[in-house]
């Protein structure tokens, strides 16, 4: 599948090339509950939390290790993921919804592909999402599948994948007050020696419920350790 990527500050020698490297995406594409509050404090006056990527704040990737790539005819790209699960080029400003891929078949395909980066390459993305010859990495601000929707009964990822809601398995970070579900069992990625342990335990097996998500169909029913849900409530398991 062909898009546009990202080598910052990578002299390469065609023309051509050097312009699909930097082409930009293609654009088809509470109060009661104080951990929630948190959170929420955090969003800009945009009633969004500001996307932070690797490359805003300045680092980039290692340029011998693009040209080896290169060389070997596998062409790596950088992309970020925000934490309301929209996937940006690394380099992309500003990172908002005008700017975030947005063609359902590719959020897809590229999302239901991210694994764990044990490639020994960019060890500062820890996620990869392979595709033929492309190597994808991958910085996510938190989980790198975020649930954004609820609907009959499931809730919404990528671009058009569901998965059932089980409210007896939702999680809530102590740290953050984010909540949290398992990821489809296919999607549950083997646990990485080399990947930090919070990472692991979060981005490995669950995938982060939007915030807006949670505040329009559990915030009702929310307590610090549990949730109000068709009746019936439910404890929150506690994660780190």
């Amino acid at each position: 599948m062909h898009r546009p990527g990202s080598f910052p500050l990578l002299r390469v020698s065609s023309p051509r090339l050097l312009g699909s490297l930097y082409s930009p995406p293609r654009v088809r594409c509470f109060a009661q509950h104080p951990p929630l509050q948190k959170h929420l404090d955090q969003q800009d006056d945009s009633g969004e939390p500001p996307a932070v990527s690797m490359h805003d704040r300045g680092l980039r990737p290692d340029q011998d290790a693009l040209r080896q790539l290169l060389a070997k005819g596998v062409r790596p790209y950088f992309y970020y993921i925000d934490i309301h699960g929209r996937v940006f080029l690394q380099d992309t400003t500003p990172k908002d919804l005008t700017s975030c891929y947005k063609d359902p078949r590719f959020l897809d395909f590229f999302i239901s592909r991210i694994k764990p980066n044990s490639t020994g390459l960019f060890p500062e993305f820890s996620w990869i999402s392979p595709c033929g010859k492309e190597l994808n990495f991958v910085e996510a601000a938190d989980t790198p599948i975020t649930f954004h929707g609820l609907q009959d009964g499931h809730l919404l990822w990528a671009g058009t994948q569901r998965t059932p809601f089980f409210p007896s398995q939702l999680c809530v970070s102590a740290s953050t007050g984010r909540i949290y579900h398992p990821l489809p069992r296919p999607l549950q990625a083997p646990l990485e020696a080399s990947m930090d342990p919070d990472k692991q335990h979060k981005g490995c097996n669950f995938g982060l419920l939007k915030s807006s998500m949670v505040l329009s169909e559990l915030a009702a029913g929310l307590e610090h350790d549990s949730v109000l849900w068709q009746g019936s409530r439910f404890p929150l398991t506690v994660l780190p």
